[in-house]
């Protein structure tokens, strides 16, 4: 199919734009905004720039976003990118920050997503806080080779997530402001969802419950369903579960 120059032209100022901001407002940007109405014109980008982009473009409400596919690494943020902008010191802190959303993301689209379609409203840092204390404790079971097994098969560091938790401290009534004790497990956690929320994703209410945008919302649900490391989070955790109970029997 061939696209008029003036639609080709429209559609690259559009791509342009979406590609270097990450995103574009009605209100702010509304000549590019509109250009996304334009059947032609998303047709072009669907079928010429996303595909080589590797990236989607998800509009909410009156917003539209730039959003790399899990796989591509072009617009990824690296491991140094993550560390400064987490305040991060080593990747095995990265590695433990990412395996913290994971949790996230499957507490949002646990058993209740599965029977209903919906996701939980919300969740408390204290469930993402137990679980995850509770997989590195199964993770310690498990016979080095099968740690290493799971490391290599869902690509985490796994004795590097241990070695930043097990020097994590608890979290006592003493500590007054959470958010500032990032050596103590639940000021880690609160730390890592504070990237979520500068990135729109999450809001974290009083430092004790996790709601998803809308935006969160529409970049999973693009993924859930058929990307598969998006998929593999629900595989992984169920893995972690399977492999202790052969242990218990064995």
């Amino acid at each position: 199919m061939t696209f008029e120059e003036d639609i080709l032209i429209a559609a690259y100022r559009l791509h342009q734009s979406l590609m270097t901001k990450g995103e574009l407002h009605k209100r702010k940007d509304p000549e590019l905004y509109r250009l996304y109405s334009d059947p032609e014109i998303r047709e072009v980008l669907h079928r010429v720039f996303l595909p080589v982009d590797q990236a989607i473009i998800v509009k909410v409400e009156e917003k539209l976003y730039f959003v790399p596919e899990v796989h591509n690494d072009a617009y990824s943020f690296t491991n140094e990118e993550l560390r400064k902008e987490v305040k991060l010191a080593t990747n095995k802190e990265v590695y433990l920050t990412q395996f913290i959303w994971m949790n996230v993301i499957s507490e949002f689209y646990g058993e209740q997503f599965l029977l209903t379609g919906e996701t939980r409203s919300f969740i408390k840092v204290d469930e993402i806080l137990n679980k995850v204390k509770d997989l590195m404790g199964k993770f310690k079971k498990l016979p080095e080779e099968d740690r290493m097994d799971l490391a290599v098969q869902y690509e985490l560091d796994i004795p590097g997530m241990l070695d930043v938790w097990d020097n994590l401290h608890e979290v006592t009534d003493k500590v007054k402001d959470l958010s500032k004790s990032d050596k103590k497990d639940y000021g880690f956690i609160l730390k890592g969802l504070r990237f979520l929320e500068n990135e729109n994703l999450i809001v974290v209410k009083e430092q004790e419950e996790i709601v998803m945008t809308e935006k969160m919302k529409s970049i999973v649900g693009q993924y859930y369903h058929q990307e598969t490391r998006i998929n593999e989070i629900k595989k992984l955790l169920n893995d972690i579960g399977e492999r202790e109970r052969r242990e218990i029997y064995a």
